[in-house]
């Protein structure tokens, strides 16, 4: 299983979300694509990430930057051996903080099939946009894979205290993900409350498995934040990453490319952790 190729199966299943007929969808989704570069290079640490309530968004999204996050995770799975072990039991519970776009649950069953292993999962995708939730409901249907996945979308605004008490099965989780998220809130009052709540609850053993931006008012939050939640810091890093998979195949997104102009991110300056509490 690539990543190319589940964006792929995602996308086609997603196009027509988008309102309008194709010349309207397409005119959409590219001008969603431009707004949501200028976001992320020039807005996002004082205003946030875009606004994942517009489809042309949520799709333009998946199309940018989940091939390259969920190639990733991984690549961030491969590096940690306690993470692999859980993944080998048969058996796994997954929260994915932030992870309505789907990158985390991508990149994990992208370990599961390279490595040919058979492994139930129950992924609880945690997110502040409702709508992401039908973009990725369908996809054990969607994809031909060895073991069962089951998924769980809860609602927690990190904005609104709230809604914070929408019951989380975190406490039960053997592997938490926050892929690329700490930097969407960081702009928020309430960012490092939630999260130091969220990993306060998490049983002891639990991996802790965060990607993000290679910034370092993010990756020293995500550093005081996990150890003051009783994580114990097992590896670390800020690189360029890249996709070096060579089966990974943009071409598979040939048509998108066409439509909007714009390739698919394949590099990234990366800051990277693994955790687990003590």
């Amino acid at each position: 299983m690539k990543c190319f190729d589940v964006v792929q199966t995602v996308l086609d299943a997603t196009y027509d979300e988008v309102p309008g007929t194709e010349a309207v969808r397409d005119a959409s989704i590219k001008n969603a694509l431009t707004v949501m570069a200028d976001q992320y290079r020039n807005k996002l640490m004082t205003h946030g990430g875009p606004d994942f309530d517009d489809p042309a968004t949520r799709f333009g999204y998946v199309y940018q930057h989940v091939p390259a996050h969920a190639h990733w995770m991984y690549d961030l799975i491969q590096k940690s051996p306690q993470a692999l072990a859980v993944l080998k039991s048969g058996k796994a519970r997954i929260t994915c903080i932030g992870g309505g776009p789907g990158s985390d649950v991508v990149g994990i069953l992208k370990v599961l099939d390279e490595t040919e292993e058979s492994c139930s999962l129950f992924c609880e995708l945690i997110d502040g946009c409702e709508a992401w939730k039908s973009t990725w409901s369908d996809l054990a249907f969607q994809l031909d894979l060895k073991g069962a996945l089951h998924t769980d979308y809860v609602i927690h605004d990190v904005s609104d205290k709230s809604t914070w008490s929408s019951p989380s099965r975190i406490g039960k989780a053997d592997i938490i993900t926050l892929s690329f998220f700490v930097s969407e809130i960081h702009h928020l009052a309430n960012s490092v409350e939630y999260l130091t709540k969220m990993l306060q609850s998490a049983k002891s053993g639990a991996v802790l498995l965060v990607l993000d931006n290679r910034t370092p008012v993010i990756y020293d939050a995500i550093d005081g934040i996990a150890a003051s939640a009783g994580f114990k810091k097992l590896k670390s890093d800020e690189e360029t990453w890249k996709i070096y998979d060579a089966g990974e195949q943009m071409s598979r997104l040939q048509k998108y490319s066409m439509k909007f102009a714009r390739s698919s991110k394949l590099t990234g300056e990366v800051s990277w952790r693994t955790f687990q509490k003590k």
